[in-house]
């Protein structure tokens, strides 16, 4: 039997697992079958044993005593909550995150229309998608690369727009599911790609990820590493919480033996030896899906915070920033 541990900590790391327990498999297919539909509370409660309508009636209940979160519906709550594993201080604090980040980042999370002509650019340069076949725990697995490789042709808030619009996009049609896995691909990733970064950027990135995305992530795969790898880690580890370290795993080139350990070929695509489709074929698809959930993220963007309505602004708030340098101003060794 594999133990696990799970952080039931407020305001850390809420989503994430540190040892991956053996889930059963998801039955959704709602990403293969691409549905608009969201999946609704009731169906939520069916797949959720551990699911209490007591829970959510607390969590609107918190919300409708702070006023400058949005009132959301039952289906969004329920997503916080078991991204947090049901512990309900922890997923107030993910819920404070989320909204206070998606208010105070317009660069990731505004404007979120694939018909707008720096997202059409970045849909040009990078391939991403949610695969339509879950690993054997049921776990999502979400796959980001580059296909233009020239560094000048890459802009970090974009790429980060449109992972966080895939993801919403799953959460949209599939609803809780046991565990997300990041894909990322490096090949083509070189030193000039740094240059296209910038602190604040990354900052923003990480901490949304950590205390705000209401999925449960169980692991990051770094395929085809590059020798500026260890550059990129020295740039980001600050930002990462060891819990979240521990859940990335490199392969470099030609290790893909080591990958089919955790991740069959029958969920991969045909770029990294599997029986899925070719990944630009698979970009192509799920780019044509969000294009049909575009209402979805037009109302999604209606609500934020309002900072106006916070009752207490002693301190630091947990999704705002301070300007910090560009990275384009920094020498690389």
């Amino acid at each position: 039997r594999v133990v696990s541990f799970v952080l039931h900590l407020p305001s850390s790391l809420c989503g994430i697992e540190l040892l991956p327990n053996m889930s059963s498999k998801s039955e959704n297919s709602a990403v293969r079958e691409m549905r608009t539909e969201p999946v609704t509370a009731e169906e939520e409660y069916e797949r959720n044993p551990g699911l209490k309508k007591e829970d959510i009636a607390d969590l609107r209940n918190w919300m409708k005593s702070q006023p400058h979160l949005p009132i959301v519906n039952d289906e969004q709550l329920i997503l916080f909550h078991h991204s947090c594993y049901f512990n309900l201080e922890a997923t107030k604090s993910c819920i404070e995150v989320y909204y206070t980040t998606r208010t105070n980042t317009p660069e990731f999370f505004q404007n979120r229309d694939l018909s707008r002509p720096e997202l059409q650019k970045a849909l040009e340069v990078l391939q991403f998608a949610c695969l339509p076949v879950k690993d054997p725990n049921g776990y999502q697995i979400i796959f980001h690369r580059l296909y233009q490789t020239e560094p000048r042709q890459y802009v970090f808030n974009d790429g980060v727009k449109l992972l966080s619009m895939a993801i919403d996009a799953c959460l949209q049609a599939e609803g809780t599911v046991p565990g997300y896995i990041f894909l990322f691909d490096m090949k083509g990733v070189r030193l000039g790609h740094l240059t296209r970064l910038s602190i604040s950027s990354i900052k923003k990135f990480f901490l949304y990820i950590q205390e705000g995305m209401p999925v449960r992530l169980k692991a990051i795969h770094i395929l085809n590493t590059q020798p500026v790898i260890d550059k990129i880690m020295m740039l980001i580890k600050p930002f990462m919480k060891k819990e979240l370290t521990q859940l990335i795993h490199f392969h470099r080139e030609n290790e893909m033996e080591a990958v089919y350990k955790v991740l069959p070929p029958n969920c991969l695509p045909k770029d990294f030896g599997g029986d899925q489709l070719s990944c630009e074929d698979l970009h192509v698809d799920y780019c044509q899906w969000m294009q049909k959930l575009h209402s979805h993220f037009k109302i999604e963007e209606e609500y934020r915070v309002d900072e106006k309505k916070r009752l207490s602004r002693k301190g630091s708030r947990k999704g705002s920033f301070e300007p910090e340098p560009d990275l384009r101003t920094l020498e690389i060794d």
